[in-house]
């Protein structure tokens, strides 16, 4: 009798020693690029960067989703590895968006550390219009949903790599903070002639979620005497990638899926 759960064992070891089972071992989630999906609610706009701009009258609002490599190339110096720690994925740059230089072993793709949009807004239309970050969101096809991330938020994930709040490690995290708060898009008004962009943070993506929407709910184009949002619009800009199990990624889509 003893002997009985060993020997049932044994099958199922065996079923995934070799490989019959469904998992396959060896191959990982890929993605491929974020890209605009082909059907859109509202009128949007594709550009040959993969953006999708709404317009409305003289109002427009771009959204573009970037690659590591982007990022990295947006923030050279930030970027480059620190001498020392370069084989520490938590310290290989000062680039607060991705990895900057550092490869995990084996991989020429540089990986994602969180799904970032350029976000642009051209104002021509109104006298004043606000795009707060704090009602956008992603939501998947599959259900999941996740929250663009504030300036807190992100300070806060790079919190415990402040080691002692002193030191090299501190110095590190200062200057991530510090680009954080010039490049985000942040909370104001955009006057009647004026222009205003920066950076829409995600967390990474689930390897399940192939399609998703950004939703960018209550876009105040008029207000009252108080500043009160008396007429807002919710638009939602779709888009789509590609989810494969592959043992390396394909060589135009270098980037790994997290």
């Amino acid at each position: 009798m003893l002997g009985r759960p060993l020997l049932f064992g044994l099958p199922v070891a065996l079923c995934l020693l070799l490989g019959g089972c469904a998992y396959k071992f060896g191959y990982r989630h890929f993605a491929g690029p974020i890209l605009p999906a082909p059907a859109q609610e509202t009128a949007l706009q594709v550009g040959d960067d993969h953006s999708l701009t709404f317009i409305l009258d003289r109002l427009e609002i771009t959204l573009r989703p970037l690659t590591p490599e982007a990022l990295n190339r947006q923030f050279p110096a930030s970027s480059a590895a620190p001498p020392g720690f370069y084989q520490d994925p938590a310290f290989s740059s000062t680039n607060p968006y991705t990895y900057g230089e550092w490869l995990p072993p084996g991989e020429e793709g540089a990986p994602s550390r969180f799904a970032v949009f350029h976000l642009r807004v051209k104002n021509y239309a109104f006298p004043k219009v606000r795009v707060d970050p704090a009602g956008i969101y992603l939501a998947a096809a599959n259900g999941r949903r996740y929250p663009a991330l504030s300036l807190s938020a992100l300070v806060e994930y790079y919190w415990p790599y402040a080691v002692a709040y002193t030191g090299r490690s501190y110095q590190y995290f200062q200057e991530r903070r510090d680009l954080l708060r010039r490049s985000l898009f942040r909370n104001e008004m955009i006057f009647s002639g004026q222009e205003r962009d920066g950076y829409l943070v995600f967390p990474p993506l689930d390897s399940d979620v192939e399609e998703f929407t950004i939703w960018f709910a209550d876009i105040a184009l008029r207000f009252d005497y108080r500043d009160e949002p008396v007429e807002t619009l919710d638009v939602p800009y779709r888009f789509q990638r590609e989810v494969y199990l592959a043992r390396q990624p394909r060589p135009a889509e270098q980037s790994l899926a997290k």
